[in-house]
């Protein structure tokens, strides 16, 4: 082989390291690209799996301050009710109470005018 030949193989060798350098490092660029993107998607996919679940007892918890809610408004009128009912039955007693009472005053009154 002459000096010629050799110095060809050597720009040949060199070419070639270069290209798969070259190679070497778009697929280096093709991988971490594509790791960015998984690891976006991973963490939206994340992101939305939280979002779900956290909507799910947020809704659970809204129920159950609704049917706290509404147990305390039936218990409410249901005591007031009975307040009502308390109130209803004593009306005539006191109405009768009142009516004494009037006719006292006024049988005093008719007393001191005589």
């Amino acid at each position: 082989m002459n000096r010629a030949d050799i110095l060809l193989q050597v720009k040949d060798s060199e070419s070639k390291a270069q290209q798969i350098v070259k190679e070497a490092e778009e697929k280096q660029r093709a991988i971490v690209s594509s790791a960015r993107k998984e690891a976006a998607a991973r963490v939206n996919e994340a992101d939305e799996k939280l979002r779900v679940e956290y909507d799910a007892k947020f809704a659970k918890e809204r129920e159950s301050i609704t049917a706290e809610k509404q147990s305390y408004l039936q218990k409410g009128k249901q005591e007031s009710i009975g307040i009502k009912d308390r109130a209803d039955a004593r009306v005539p007693n006191v109405i009768t109470h009142l009516m004494q009472s009037f006719e006292r005053t006024l049988d005093v009154t008719a007393k001191t005018n005589d």
